[in-house]
């Protein structure tokens, strides 16, 4: 059986070849079953257990544990840790990969084929909003798809902002520019497209700050009671999610303004099986604001699977 660290899985799967395999994924007939979120106890907030599983029509497939732990940052600890276990096509397991590299990966991907579709196709300035884990794997896919020349990154703790800003140069290169922003507002009234993922159980991005053209994604909640962004960012944009089962379950940046009747269902254009099958028109104007919301999907999880399994293999 395969075992396979972060290292290994990213070394196996280079952008450009993720975003076509969840292209090809989102596609396909697979079998997704919604998320499970069990509630774990001990630790201070809401710890949680996420069971994903994902399966080919002809048997393949995978199942992604995942652990949410909202108390680990404290002791240098990943709040989300995880393993995914790969299955043939005869049910038999033959992988057991790192579930937390699984998930940057195919965020920063999803996200990325999103944007392929939905924002300028001369977008140059990318700001990310957070510092967590997740900021490297979103600067280093949106650039793989758009012209980017800069990349600004924002976070309450500046230390930590610039500590992130220089991992992400690693990871974008010399060419790119990344700089730290002071202020959020300015750095979100330069950006053409603007990669939220924070841990934030309140809104950070305001709707008045957003200028024309822009592409707002927003991939750090993926529960009801949780939001990045506000009211005013949803009523100003054409809305797409990363898939309809997903969204109108856990994306609270979408369930909480429903529910007051800020928007309605029918505001929500498409999902990404839509835009990759053209069923649904993305981006229409140069002016229009675009949001994506991602709560991440078990299809995601499966395609980079598929291919660092394949790729491992054939290596060996």
């Amino acid at each position: 059986m395969l075992v396979l660290n972060a290292a290994q899985i990213s070394a196996l799967a280079p952008t450009p070849r993720l975003i076509e395999c969840l292209r090809q994924a989102f596609r396909s007939k697979w079998f997704v079953p919604a998320r499970q979120v069990l509630s774990l106890p001990g630790g201070v907030g809401e710890r949680l257990l996420l069971v994903m599983p994902a399966f080919e029509p002809g048997g393949g497939g995978m199942m992604k544990l995942s652990t949410v732990f909202p108390d680990n940052p404290a002791r240098g600890v990943p709040t989300i840790q995880g393993a995914i276990v790969v299955f043939s096509e005869n049910g038999a397991p033959i992988a057991v990969l790192d579930g937390g590299a699984v998930t940057r990966l195919r965020t920063g991907a999803a996200s990325a084929l999103a944007s392929s579709y939905l924002s300028r196709a001369d977008s140059s300035h990318l700001l990310i909003i957070g510092t967590g884990p997740l900021a490297s794997s979103m600067a280093a896919a949106h650039c793989t798809v758009r012209p980017v020349t800069r990349v600004t990154v924002w976070g309450r703790n500046i230390e930590r902002a610039i500590s992130t800003a220089r991992t992400i140069q690693a990871v974008v290169g010399s060419g790119i520019e990344v700089l730290v922003a002071d202020a959020l507002e300015a750095a979100v009234g330069q950006a053409d497209i603007i990669s939220c993922a924070t841990a934030s159980t309140t809104p950070v991005l305001a709707g008045k700050w957003l200028t024309p053209g822009v592409f707002v994604d927003l991939v750090g909640s993926f529960s009801p009671a949780k939001r990045e962004a506000d009211d005013e960012v949803v009523l100003r944009s054409r809305i797409f999610v990363d898939t309809w089962q997903g969204a109108l379950t856990e994306a609270g940046d979408l369930l909480d303004p429903i529910a007051r009747g800020i928007i309605t269902r029918q505001q929500i254009v498409g999902d990404l099986a839509e835009l990759v099958c053209g069923s649904v028109e993305g981006r229409t104007q140069d002016e229009e604001i675009i949001l994506f919301k991602s709560v991440g999907s078990a299809i995601e999880d499966l395609a980079v699977a598929n291919l660092v399994v394949a790729e491992a293999r054939a290596k060996v």
